[in-house]
């Protein structure tokens, strides 16, 4: 005979006085509040005299096949310091658009990043903006540091996840400033702190102790990947970002590397190394090593030959695919 077993009706246990604000104290503890990532279409603007003003432009007055420029902020950089590089283009007639990733990390990443900037690549409609004009212009991209490096990697993931691979093609020039490079525990633990709010708990925790921990925690790891990419050369694509970009991703023709020899966050060897590689591959590679400036200051202590170089490079971008 076949015993049967009627449950009977669910009822919720109350967890007590005490058990229930110890649960939510622990979630509030582990919790950590990121900034939502997006993309900023930055308007054109004109100079004056000595005032720059913003110019608003109707649909049709947009040549819409004047180059777009893409720019990918470094790890923790403020909207505002993205601004003066976008009004090197801006004040220039060049439409820019603008979006830095947040929490940056040292692995390979996934197509996250890649899906918030895929609608100017698509030239669809959506969240960020109407990118329907967008559709016939070539894209220069002006990445900055690894963390620029990290958003374009992701995005060549998301064309692999779509199976919109000829989307890197509108892709036709690319800036490096401050990249790419193969950075030590302290360089990445730098980046993921500057660019990472704290779990709630550890916000008394200084940026200094923080920067501690995690280079331990990513020297142990090189100390793991650095010889086994050596020995099985297939796998340093899947531990570095730096081989990955150099073994998995056809980068466009055009390339001008802006880098200092004085950066102590990206070794100018790295950077000369990865150009090395992409001159093999066939690309044309134009570079300035400014000799004294710091990471990502390029700009800030050479503004006359920074502008007067990149513009000179999306100018060539403009002529070539008019």
């Amino acid at each position: 005979m076949i015993k049967r077993t009627t449950l009977g009706a669910f009822r919720v246990i109350n967890s007590g006085p005490f058990l229930g604000p110890i649960s939510q104290q622990k979630r509030c503890f582990l919790t950590r509040h990121v900034p939502e990532t997006r993309m900023v279409i930055h308007a054109l603007s004109a100079k004056e005299g000595d005032e720059t003003k913003t110019i608003v432009l109707s649909d049709a007055a947009v040549d819409e096949k004047k180059p777009v420029v893409l720019i990918l902020g470094w790890a923790g950089a403020l909207q505002r310091h993205i601004d003066k590089y976008a009004e090197i283009y801006t004040s220039q007639g060049y439409r820019v658009v603008s979006l830095t990733p947040p929490c940056y990390t040292y692995r390979i990443p996934n197509s996250r990043i890649g899906f918030y900037i895929s609608p100017l690549f698509r030239a669809v409609d959506a969240k960020p903006g109407d990118f329907r004009t967008y559709d016939k212009c070539p894209i220069v991209v002006h990445s900055m540091s690894m963390n620029g490096i990290r958003a374009l990697a992701s995005f060549w993931k998301w064309t692999e996840v779509e199976q919109r691979t000829d989307l890197r093609e509108r892709i036709k020039g690319i800036i490096f400033d401050s990249a790419p490079s193969r950075c030590t525990g302290k360089q990445e633990a730098v980046g993921m702190v500057v660019s990472t709010p704290p779990l709630e708990g550890f916000h008394g925790v200084s940026h200094e102790t923080r920067i501690k921990v995690v280079s331990v925690w990513v020297n142990f790891r090189n100390a793991i990947a650095i010889p086994l990419s050596a020995t099985v050369p297939f796998l340093r694509s899947m531990l570095s970002l730096f081989y990955y970009m150099i073994d998995k991703m056809k980068l466009p023709r055009d390339q001008l590397f802006l880098y200092s020899s004085a950066d102590d966050m990206v070794k100018a060897k790295n950077v000369e190394k990865f150009m090395k590689a992409q001159v093999k591959k066939g690309a044309n590679v134009d570079s300035v090593n400014f000799g004294d400036s710091a990471h990502v200051r390029h700009f800030s202590d050479h503004p006359l030959e920074y502008r007067q170089k990149c513009l000179q490079f999306v100018r060539h971008i403009e002529a070539v695919y008019k």
